[in-house]
């Protein structure tokens, strides 16, 4: 599958996002192993400013409010996505990452070690936040834009792995006797910037993509002409590819023709979606699969999995380390699960893994209240399985399948501003919880899941490559007259839902 990219094409495919992906996953969980000597920084620090002891409760929000600025700043970012994006090029948006990548390295290691403020540390944290929303955004768009249709699925599993991967390397890092300690902390909150310096030095032999390219040049009317060999799109098309000019220059023709037809389409708006009765059940539809993954309770476990160990049970010294398996396993099962995926399809994939997943967490649940420390680990094990082989895999894609063309670019756009709005909100909630009702604060994952199985189940149909159509037709079933003809006349013409197979379906506007 491989051959149809050329070495360099993976290089710059493999390399934008692990350069992204993986320290971004490092510093999510970094503050999940070293809560401890965060706490007693903070400590420090109140005694350095007023002479005082930090008391338990302020301590637990400075804590909190740090992991829970993480997602804040994403919600931002994803918000600032779509407008970045229109004012600059792909590989300028993959630098401006880059750039707040390192202020945040420097703001939460050095900063606000040597000059004993938390606040520092927060705001290094909302900006990393920031520089993950238009990563996840970008980075996809990039690999898509950049390797061949062929290979897109190929390219673009390895994504939640190199994350896992992100996190169990945050975990082992901030163990005590690695980075972890009272004066090492600073180290392990700045080295995912070494990943972005090494981008920032590569940048001027990293391309743009074919896509923007031809965008561009369309834009400057260069190529109403079928003589296109001097372009440089062309030639960075050919750079990209191993194969023969002729099969390069068919790419090229498909390319610009994919452009031409998605630019004739109106996309709607999300007033049009939300007073639309045909496109707001598809909107509806992709809301509920999106919230489906944050029901799972993803953020309450990947942000404090050392205290959900420790609460089983199970040693501070120790947690770590299982912290470190339990993302590890959840790269294995991501891994294993993608050849799955392709044979029964997203939507059983996502009702299988959320099934497996209410499972875990009651599981995990009746572990913590009764102290077992082996159930709690079993529970964890299962978990990783439930949400790594279903809805952390399949999400994005079965939202993207059950949308039309027209809305699907503001519909995914909108669901993920409420994707990172619950995030920021259980991640900052999650702590409380746990203090006030225990163990008990899974269950209500539980009953979340169990409403998204039921939807999914009943709402949704296979979504297949054979039944390509169906799910849609599903959704939109029982529509009447009237919102066919609005239809009509948001997109001039009868709507387009044909989506094109391996479609990144994130970004499916052109900018």
């Amino acid at each position: 599958m491989t051959k149809d990219n050329s070495k360099y094409c993976t290089f710059v495919t493999i390399f934008s996002q692990v350069s992204v992906f993986l320290p971004l996953a490092l510093n999510a969980v970094a503050l999940n192993p070293i809560d401890e000597v965060i706490t007693e920084f903070i400590n420090e620090t109140y005694q350095h400013r007023w002479n005082i002891t930090v008391n338990n409760e302020d301590a637990l929000f400075i804590i909190t409010l740090a992991q829970s600025m993480l997602m804040v700043g994403s919600l931002v970012g994803a918000f600032a996505a779509r407008y970045t994006l229109m004012i600059m090029s792909r590989r300028t948006n993959l630098v401006l990452v880059h750039f707040m990548s390192v202020v945040s390295c420097v703001l939460m290691s050095p900063v606000a070690f040597y000059c004993k403020s938390y606040e520092t540390l927060i705001a290094g944290r909302l900006i990393n936040g920031f520089a993950r929303g238009i990563g996840f955004t970008v980075v996809p768009l990039i690999v898509a834009e950049t390797t061949s249709r062929a290979t897109l699925a190929l390219f673009q599993a390895p994504t939640v792995a190199i994350m896992d991967l992100g996190s169990a390397a945050g975990n082992i890092l901030g163990y005590p006797i690695v980075l972890g300690s009272g004066d090492r902390w600073p180290y392990l909150l700045g080295i995912s910037g070494i990943f972005s310096v090494a981008y920032l030095c590569l940048v001027p032999w990293l391309p743009e993509t074919p896509t923007y390219l031809i965008l561009q040049e369309e834009k400057s009317a260069k190529t109403t002409t079928k003589n296109y060999s001097n372009f440089p799109s062309f030639h960075l098309l050919r750079k990209l590819r191993s194969g023969d000019l002729e099969t390069v220059r068919k790419e090229y023709e498909d390319i610009k023709d994919e452009i031409y037809a998605d630019l004739q389409i109106t996309k709607a708006s999300l007033k049009e979606i939300l007073t639309t009765k045909r496109y707001r059940r598809q909107f509806f539809g992709a809301l509920v699969i999106y919230f489906s993954f944050q029901s799972t309770g993803i953020q309450a476990i990947v942000l404090y999995t050392d205290k959900i160990f420790h609460e089983a049970g199970i040693p501070y010294n120790q947690a770590t380390l299982y912290t470190a398996g339990f993302f590890i396993v959840m790269a294995l099962i991501c891994f294993a699960s993608t050849p799955i995926l392709k044979r029964f399809g997203s939507r059983k994939m996502t009702l299988f893994g959320l099934v497996v997943t209410a499972f875990a967490l009651a599981m995990l649940s009746a572990s913590i209240e009764l102290k077992l420390a082996y159930g709690s680990i079993a529970a964890i094990v299962l978990y990783a399985f439930g949400v790594s082989s279903g809805p952390l895999l399949c999400y994005a894609a079965l939202a993207s399948e059950i949308t039309s063309q027209v809305i699907r670019p503001t519909a995914l756009w909108s669901c993920g501003i409420c994707y990172y709005t619950m995030a920021s909100t259980v991640s900052f909630v999650t702590p409380y919880t746990v203090d006030w009702i225990g163990g008990y604060t899974y269950l209500i994952f539980v009953g979340l899941v169990v409403l998204d199985v039921i939807y999914i189940k009943f709402a949704i149909q296979d979504t297949s490559a054979s039944s390509m159509l169906t799910p849609r037709i599903t959704i939109e079933e029982a529509t009447s007259t009237e919102d066919d003809e609005s239809t009509s006349l948001l997109s001039g013409k009868k709507p387009f839902y044909g989506a094109r197979e391996h479609d990144d379906t994130h970004f499916e506007k052109h900018i």
